[in-house]
């Protein structure tokens, strides 16, 4: 191959590779990642910023009903929109002061990429009836068992895979018992401090490979600054 014949195909490359995908720069100089250009513009996302959520950036077309954030947190690792139910989720969690969130954190088992497929399928994951709840009144206690099952009845894991500290999963789960299955799905990349997860989660109708491969590539490509 020329010299020219080999700068022809790279800038080929090049090309290709800037006609489907972007970059996504944080304007605080802290990371960068790449992404489908057919997610669209960014904007910030839900909690951007606020207590464990360092980052989180919405895609105006990400392709689901309820459209997943790429979102970057520190601290003891929780996923979005309840997929290990709602005691992983910092959200969810608001519900509860600081002093029953440290409990909850202290009892719950840390995610990471090697016990998360597992604990996408259990529908509990804390006894609230445990010693370690026993200061608590009765109605803190029963809100945890609800907050515990928060969107995820009848869980059934469709797909989850793990390559090194990313794992990319789908699965089924209902809001109530009863009510109709959704798919929740994505990405989750277990990251050095002094962060701790990179991710986006999605749900709605079932995600095809094609999405969730680029779910699996956006967040392995989380480089930090």
């Amino acid at each position: 191959m020329t010299g020219r014949t080999f700068a022809t195909c790279a800038i080929a490359i090049v090309l290709l590779q800037s006609a489907t995908t972007r970059l996504y720069r944080d304007q605080a100089g802290r990371f960068w990642f790449s992404y489908p250009s057919s997610f669209g513009i960014t904007s910030p996302g839900t909690n951007d910023g606020f207590q464990d959520r360092i980052a989180a950036i919405r895609f105006s077309d990400f392709p689901a009903r309820f459209k997943g954030e790429a979102v970057l947190t520190r601290g003891f690792p929780l996923v979005d929109l309840q997929a290990v139910g709602g005691l992983y989720d910092g959200i969810a969690l608001e519900i509860f002061p600081e002093s029953v969130r440290t409990l909850v954190r202290a009892q719950l088992p840390r995610l990471t990429a090697a016990n998360l497929c597992e604990a996408l399928q259990q529908t509990r994951h804390l006894d609230p009836a445990s010693p370690a709840f026993a200061a608590l009144t009765a109605q803190q206690r029963e809100s945890i068992a609800q907050v515990d099952v928060m969107r995820n009845a009848a869980p059934r894991l469709v797909d989850c895979r793990t390559n090194g500290n990313v794992v990319v999963f789908d699965k089924q789960r209902s809001f109530r018992p009863g009510d109709p299955v959704q798919h929740v799905y994505g990405a989750v990349r277990f990251v050095d401090p002094p962060f701790s997860t990179f991710q986006v989660i999605a749900a709605g109708d079932p995600p095809d490979q094609a999405l969730l491969t680029a779910l699996g590539h956006l967040v392995a490509s989380f480089t930090p600054s």
